[in-house]
């Protein structure tokens, strides 16, 4: 036996005879103990604090929820009504637009209980994306949620949360709120954000409507007759009848 593990045994002989015969157990050695369990356990502590930082969840943006909705049996793409329909009304629009938001809450929801649903009219949207950085992401935006077949909800979201021109109401933490609130997967809202093609698209889109041509938003086609800015419903109505007659004129009798 070594010289070091009897020093340890007599000490062990003598702590346990001291603790039988009632004497108080000299603790010098084991002193360091308690700084390194005090010190263990404030890491403990603040490894949890750090995990529960790491592991939240990002902090999402106010937004607010659309009073009117496009309804979801209806949405074709970036679309609503079916492809068949006789006549196609075209809405030219930009997410900034204050007169567009006013069309999507006041004529929408007519033309989709008046013509929509009974099958007579297809409404499509269109980008004319014009008045600066926020009215391109915005619209980017909504071409991703096309990819997932959600443009029309979060069209919605966007037009009930518009603020001004290029203020932040689109800016990167509010879409991605209105992302989520509509149940969207944001790393790949976020991977469609950065490919350029979509980008792209919004770009061709507005250089298409130029060539129509559309110099302002809200610009609605009925069939092939423009409409510049936010018609009173009887007017709108009354051109929709008229082009529809136009329509079933034309068709070759059965």
């Amino acid at each position: 036996m070594s010289t070091k593990r009897e020093e340890r045994r007599r000490a062990e002989l003598a702590e346990r005879r001291a603790r039988r015969r009632g004497e108080r157990v000299p603790q010098s050695r084991r002193l360091p103990l308690l700084p390194l369990s005090l010190g263990a356990v404030a890491l403990a502590v603040v490894g949890l604090i750090g995990f529960a930082i790491l592991s939240a969840p990002p902090a999402v943006a106010e937004i607010d929820s659309p009073t009117v909705m496009a309804p979801a049996d209806l949405t074709d793409g970036m679309a609503l009504g079916p492809a068949a329909a006789p006549l196609t009304i075209e809405i030219w629009s930009d997410y900034q637009c204050p007169a567009c938001g006013a069309l999507v809450r006041q004529i929408e929801p007519l033309l989709v209980d008046q013509y929509i649903r009974p099958g007579q009219v297809r409404l499509v949207y269109r980008d004319f994306a014009f008045l600066g950085q926020e009215s391109i992401d915005a619209a980017v935006g909504a071409r991703c949620a096309a990819r997932s077949g959600l443009f029309w909800q979060f069209h919605d979201y966007l037009f009930a949360n518009q603020e001004g021109e290029n203020r932040g109401a689109f800016n990167q933490p509010r879409l991605e709120a209105m992302a989520l609130a509509i149940g969207l997967d944001l790393s790949s809202f976020r991977a469609c954000q950065d490919d350029p093609t979509v980008a792209q698209a919004v770009a061709a889109e507005r250089s298409a409507g130029q060539a129509v041509p559309v110099n302002s938003t809200p610009t609605l086609v009925v069939g092939d007759e423009p409409i510049v800015g936010v018609p009173a419903w009887d007017d709108l109505k009354a051109t929709t009848e008229r082009k529809l007659a136009q329509v079933a004129g034309s068709a070759p009798e059965g």
